[in-house]
């Protein structure tokens, strides 16, 4: 998945039951900070679902990073802290 200036490249990926989320920045990127969650109506709102692998404020600058594995099936919302709006779902099968 990958990141863009203020947003992720697309807002949903469907990934396999063990499979890794690897977020990598893309070109102009700036800062992500990534927590489970998401924006609604222009306010956060955090939730961390049941069965999630770790995943608080993990930053995103020039380098990618591994979320995972995800080893229960479900959908996962995950935002960028700093900028409204960014979100991605992440669907387990």
């Amino acid at each position: 998945m990958q990141t863009t200036v203020d947003n992720f490249a697309q807002s949903c990926i469907t990934l396999s039951k063990g499979g890794t989320l690897k977020v990598v920045p893309g070109p102009g990127s700036t800062l992500h900070i990534l927590d489970y969650g998401q924006w609604k109506n222009g306010s956060a709102e955090p939730a961390t679902p049941s069965g999630a692998p770790p995943l608080k404020d993990v930053q995103v600058t020039s380098s990618s990073v591994s979320i995972g594995p995800f080893t229960t099936a479900g959908t996962y919302h995950i935002y960028c802290t700093i900028h409204p709006g960014m979100n991605l779902t992440v669907i387990v099968k």
